[in-house]
């Protein structure tokens, strides 16, 4: 796991003594409010070198982008040092923006206000090699992780046949909609860029609505089938729709929360929502695996 450094507390309007080992930083609590607008925050090298820094939203929330709670992509970040030097966040880049500190310098630094309403943005500060050793680790992770869900979706798929169950079809389709939507949230980390996959990140969006719609449609399809209809191994049944039902309430907490308290946990804000939502997934899919019933 990634070492993580943090200095000492220190007031809003103190320097933040870094050096050479400084990884990482929750720079919000640090950054103080001017008047007219804006943030500023002040940062001293304690080192012997340049200190390359990076300025990082917290990752989106792309659900709520999708379902238009939330802008299509972050404020441009603008910064201006204490020595008359701007820096500004790249198009296409608008969630980070790197800048440096002189070695052995205090310089203060403005943030320009990121929207009308001049809200405190939640802002991390990290140096390049930690945040690219972050990313890297989060790519992995998503990708192992859709990996696993595939192969266990093509089992539960080979079960559903031979046993010849139609609830095992249900609850395929739903773990399918569901991977979908899960495919969508992750496909900015684990997909390379370039022209290949443009298409598909072009419509990432519209890919997350409909596979909500589909997963949605069918977990109310199961509810309904299982309470209007005489089936096989009902109690079986109710079990994983149990189940199933606690992951997606988690899902939906930890994203409703996320919404209104955008760092409640930190870098795995928006992690805990997915999380839980690849558990309804292995919910579902496993349900179908081991489902002990056939079609008559």
């Amino acid at each position: 796991m990634m070492a993580l450094s943090f200095p000492e507390p220190t007031f809003a309007s103190d320097p933040l003594r870094l050096n050479e080992s400084f990884r990482l930083l929750e720079l919000t609590s640090y950054m103080r409010d001017i008047e007219g607008g804006g943030h500023v925050f002040a940062v001293q090298n304690g080192g012997t070198e340049e200190l390359s820094l990076i300025l990082h939203h917290l990752p989106q929330n792309d659900l709520a982008i999708a379902l238009n709670l939330r802008p299509t992509a972050p404020p441009l970040l603008r910064l201006f040092s204490s020595d008359d030097r701007e820096f500004s966040g790249q198009a296409g880049a608008s969630e980070r923006l790197q800048f440096t500190v002189p070695a052995g310098q205090v310089q203060s630094f403005f943030l320009a206000p990121l929207d009308a309403a001049d809200s405190t943005p939640q802002l991390y500060l990290w140096t390049p090699d930690a945040l690219f050793a972050y990313e890297s680790s989060r790519q992995t992770f998503h990708s192992t992780l859709l990996l696993l869900l595939a192969l266990l979706f093509l089992l539960a798929i080979g079960v559903a046949v031979m046993r010849r169950s139609r609830r095992a079809a249900y609850a395929l389709v739903m773990a399918g909609g569901l991977m979908v939507l899960l495919s969508s949230l992750w496909m900015r980390d684990v997909l390379p860029g370039g022209e290949s996959f443009e298409f598909l990140l072009v419509n990432r969006l519209d890919t997350i609505r409909i596979a909500l719609a589909v997963g949605a449609l069918m977990s109310v399809f199961a509810h309904l089938n299982l309470a209007v209809k005489q089936i096989i191994n009902r109690n079986y049944w109710t079990r994983v729709i149990i189940f199933s039902d606690a992951a997606l309430m988690a899902f939906a907490i930890f994203w409703i929360w996320q919404i209104y308290v955008p760092d409640f946990f930190g870098l795995l804000s928006v992690e805990l929502s997915h999380i839980a939502l690849a558990m309804t997934c292995t919910t579902a899919l496993l349900g179908a695996v081991f489902v002990p019933d056939r079609r008559r």
